[in-house]
């Protein structure tokens, strides 16, 4: 069974007072001339308007909204024909905008073989690969085994790793990879490493690292850069394997996302296969997410920034459908840039300002002293400058992994050049995860237009922070770590993206972590209470960040993004207010029904 609002009859008065918006739109006139649809009654409607507005109802036509509103205002829209859904006490808002995902490997995870982002011992990875093999019934001995949601960092006990001669344990000749639930380290067998070709004499490549023991030996850990080095080499599918495989995982994806309430979405580094797998699933009418796409280049393409501008045209040329209201569009008009790698020890690959810590005493007795290692920066300033300038003048935006301080920071000295240079620039520069900060780099986001997406799930006392992280940064730095609330205060515009499937999907889990900094569920003593000094988010910026700021990232807020006339119809029902309920019950908020266009793309199951 699933979730059903009542619909009721059009002759039941609609009682009230106040306002509709009126205007002209490109959907016609927003006027009372027009009859709706479809009417919403009868529970809060959060407009996420500039005012914040609730309103008491809200009508839609052809996909579009034509009037927000009293009841008694948008009773002039009803005729015999419009559909009055009365919302019994639930709440109307604005469909959720990820504006940094990664769809495609978030549905083949769910289709894959997965470790589910759990904190295993060794052998209980062991165990979990070996069941995966042996329900794969798999025969060819060359066929590889993709594992993904490794917990790198939650490992048991503290300080486990894995390595090739670890994977070696399991008993086949086939070759095994496993990626680690960041996508920034990755563990592969011995079998993976010759069938690649991979021994003591391959270098590592630009942007990454292929580890070696002390003999020069690879230990079968790859990160960032390398472990696409390593994958290149897993054999292709058959092309029809290949294409039915790339639907299943996104068709996964697209299911996965509108069960909750995500309408609209960044593809943070879209493939080729993705794109068009998005736009065959567009034209088969299968397509239930508005999309945009940024593609990834490497460190080494960003040299010639007129390349990547003439690839990013020709996507853009092949693959681009126009968002309407009842249809979504898809749209690459975004360059994805890796500045650096991850903060989290034992990779550390994130670009830092001074260096990290290491433990020069014992586990017992720790000392904790300044290393000499200060993590990579990927792309020099002078490069990411010329780049930026190219970028703009094209017309596309710019979406940066930023994860150290020193590479927020060569971020944001590149767009003061470019705000030198290109005044007039309308770009949106949005630098993604932010997770550790110069503190006076804050204020310079507003200043240059810059937009913080931030993964608010990731803003609590958990191993990722507290393990791999704290002691690694020192006290005083550690304040500036998974800073949603210091954003705030510097009037910084607040994106939200989950970076799925680096973690489960949980949108509403990640609301409640950005009001509380806190995880609720925690058992163990060191990840209760709140993670640092930062003082989170209220409820309304937190929404914003995942609605109207969200569309201003993507350039969409004149179509989605806040329930206005005009605008497309993507509505989620929840099952709560969130405006008049405790902080720590927002994470058990359920979603009820989707829509995008006012076309019903998800119902809950009862």
């Amino acid at each position: 069974m699933t979730f059903a609002l009542k619909k009721i009859a059009t002759s039941v008065a609609l009682t009230g007072a106040v306002l509709i918006t009126a205007g002209c739109s490109s959907f016609g006139q927003s006027d009372t001339t027009q009859s709706a649809d479809t009417v919403f009654m009868g529970g809060p409607i959060y407009t996420l308007d500039k005012a914040n507005r609730v309103v008491e109802a809200l009508a839609i036509k052809n996909g579009a909204i034509i009037g927000v509103g009293s009841k008694q205002e948008l009773n002039k829209l009803v005729d015999s024909h419009t559909s009055i859904v009365d919302l019994e006490g639930k709440t109307l808002m604005p469909g959720l905008i990820d504006a940094h995902m990664h769809p495609m490997a978030g549905g083949e995870q769910l289709n894959t073989c997965s470790l589910n982002y759990a904190p295993l011992s060794v052998d209980q990875v062991l165990e979990k690969i070996n069941t995966c093999l042996e329900e794969s019934n798999e025969q060819d001995p060359t066929r590889w085994l993709k594992v993904a949601g490794w917990f790198r960092q939650a490992m048991t006990p503290a300080g486990a790793d894995l390595t090739a001669k670890i994977l070696d344990r399991i008993p086949t000749d086939r070759p095994i990879y496993v990626f680690a639930n960041d996508f920034h380290s990755m563990v592969a067998n011995s079998a993976a490493l010759k069938a690649a070709g991979i021994n003591h004499s391959t270098p590592s490549p630009e942007g990454g690292s292929i580890e070696k023991d002390a003999k020069g030996n690879p230990t079968g850990i790859f990160l960032d850069s390398a472990m696409w080095a390593l994958a290149a080499n897993v054999p292709e599918l058959p092309q029809e394997e290949a294409r039915q495989k790339n639907l299943n995982d996104m068709q996964m994806a697209i299911k996965e996302v509108s069960s909750q309430g995500v309408t609209s979405i960044l593809d943070a580094a879209a493939s080729e296969p993705s794109i068009s797998t998005l736009r065959s699933l567009a034209e088969q009418g299968k397509l239930n997410v508005r999309a945009s796409l940024a593609p990834n280049f490497g460190p080494e393409r960003l040299q010639e920034p007129e390349k990547i501008v003439a690839e990013v045209k020709g996507y853009a040329d092949k693959f681009n459908l126009q968002n309407t209201a009842t249809q979504p569009g898809i749209r690459v008009n975004t360059v994805k840039v890796f500045m650096d790698g991850v903060i989290q020890a034992p990779a550390q690959t994130g670009a830092l300002m001074a260096p990290y810590l290491h433990n020069t005493g014992s586990t017992n007795k720790p000392a904790w002293q300044e290393s000499d290692h200060d993590g990579e920066l990927y792309v020099n300033e002078d490069t990411l400058s010329k780049a930026m300038i190219a970028f703009s003048d094209a017309g596309f935006n710019v979406h940066m992994h930023t994860d150290g301080d020193r590479a927020v920071h060569t971020a944001l000295n590149s767009l003061e050049t470019l705000k030198q240079t290109r005044p007039d620039s309308g770009l949106r520069p949005a630098l993604a995860h932010c997770e550790v900060m110069l503190p006076e780099d804050y204020a310079r986001f507003s200043k240059l237009n810059a937009l913080p997406v931030l993964s608010f799930q990731w803003g609590k006392p958990a191993p990722d922070t507290i393990d791999s992280v704290k002691d690694y940064m020192g006290e005083e730095r550690f304040n500036f770590v998974e800073t949603t609330g210091k954003f705030k205060q510097a009037n910084a515009t607040i994106v939200y993206g989950s970076d799925w499937p680096v973690e489960a999907l949980n949108e509403w889990y990640a609301m409640e972590v950005a009001l509380t900094r806190m995880d609720e569920n925690a058992t163990d003593p060191k990840y209760q209470g709140r993670l640092g000094d930062d003082p989170g988010l209220d409820i309304q910026t937190v929404l914003r960040a995942f609605t109207i700021n969200a569309a201003y990232s993507l350039s969409m807020e004149d179509k989605v993004g806040s329930l206005e006339v005009g605008k497309f119809a993507d509505m989620i029902i929840i099952d709560r207010d969130l405006l008049n309920i405790p902080s720590d019950q927002v994470s058990e908020t359920r979603v009820l029904k989707t829509y995008l266009g006012g076309r019903e793309v998800y119902t809950a199951p009862m």
